[in-house]
């Protein structure tokens, strides 16, 4: 691995390369002096959509944009300089016309108090006499009195004040406030390209496996380059081999995923269940040679009877709508119970019939 690492990816990096139709959308309605008053970034977490925002706020500020190639587009991006005056002070946090809204310390919730400086921000007079733009970070977890608080200020806008809301759980936030911003979404990279972004920076390593696991998240894959995760995947796929071969219990995986983390588990699942029903179909097994795969093709042998391979490819299916449930479960704020959850689709699992 190079010295690159996690922490070294910041908001000068952005845009990524799976993120320049985003970035051309903005940068022409800016320049337009078209910009919507509000934006609603989302999509899953591990796509640069906080680094994306930041990035685009210190560009708005720039003095002198400069060019930057597109990846896989002919078409040049106008990024910040990096030199101006604007861009030395930084972004949110040091800009005194960039302002960042992030949980506090400690708290499970965005706060009235805290959208109340919003507000305060988006009235007062810019201090570079250009843009102003707020960025609010998980927006999705706005307790009900900001969120009202927040759908005043978006009800009155202001001239060249831009509220970006950054969130991997859209549907959590009130229609009202949802209806008012205009809609960014930031889809899962193409394979090539999160590969080709991912190889620059770790050099030599199972990057296929990483984008796996990470299902196809390139943030996430790094974080798993970095760490033991990808070890952990492997044993925790390892261990569910077990559960439906007979050598392990349930009982003795639930530690495991809880370890892990069950709504990573979960993601892992999801993908394995894939790959299982198309190996069902076709027999074409993909990713070998991922030591978190290597075993799970032995849980079934393609059926060389059309019915019997639909039937099983069915039944997998299904069961992974209910695990896809199980994560959206998990996802939500009613407080599930994870290791209820996991036991229960583990318990699913081992009475799967996959021949």
């Amino acid at each position: 691995m190079t010295e690159t690492t996690v922490s070294s990816i910041n908001a000068a990096s952005a845009p990524f390369p799976w993120q320049g139709a985003q970035w051309a959308q903005l940068s022409r309605g800016f320049t337009a002096k078209k910009l919507a008053h509000a934006y609603l970034l989302c999509g899953s977490e591990g796509l640069g959509k906080s680094l994306f925002a930041d990035s685009f706020a210190r560009y708005a500020l720039c003095l002198n944009p400069i060019a930057q190639s597109a990846v896989n587009a002919n078409t040049q991006l106008s990024v910040a300089c990096g030199s101006c005056s604007n861009c030395l002070k930084g972004g949110a946090g040091n800009h005194p016309d960039i302002l960042a809204i992030e949980l506090e310390e400690g708290s499970k919730n965005i706060k009235i108090d805290q959208i109340r400086r919003l507000s305060e921000f988006v009235i007062r007079s810019s201090h570079s006499g250009g843009a102003k733009v707020a960025i609010i970070q998980d927006a999705h977890l706005l307790n009900a009195n900001a969120a009202n608080a927040l759908l005043k200020t978006l009800e009155e806008p202001n001239d060249d004040t831009h509220v970006f809301l950054v969130s991997d759980h859209p549907g959590r936030l009130v229609a009202t406030i949802r209806s008012r911003c205009q809609k960014l979404a930031f889809p899962v990279p193409r394979a090539d390209i999160a590969a080709a972004w991912l190889q620059e920076i770790i050099g030599e390593g199972n990057v296929n496996a990483l984008l796996e696991a990470s299902d196809m998240r390139p943030l996430i894959a790094l974080q798993l380059a970095e760490g033991d995760s990808l070890a952990a995947r492997a044993q925790f796929l390892q261990g569910i081999c077990d559960v439906k071969t007979g050598k392990k219990s349930i009982q003795q995986i639930l530690p495991l995923a809880s370890k892990i983390g069950e709504s990573e588990v979960l993601q892992h699942f999801s993908a394995f269940l894939s790959k299982l029903t198309k190996y069902s179909l076709t027999g074409i097994a993909e990713n070998e040679g991922d030591p978190g795969l290597e075993n799970m093709y032995s849980l079934l042998v393609p059926a060389k009877e059309k019915l019997l391979a639909q039937a099983v490819a069915k039944s997998l299916a299904l069961f992974y709508t209910e695990v896809e449930t199980a994560r959206k479960q998990l996802a939500s704020s009613t407080n599930p119970n994870p290791q209820l959850i996991m036991e229960s689709i583990l318990w699913q699992w081992s009475k799967l019939n996959l021949r």
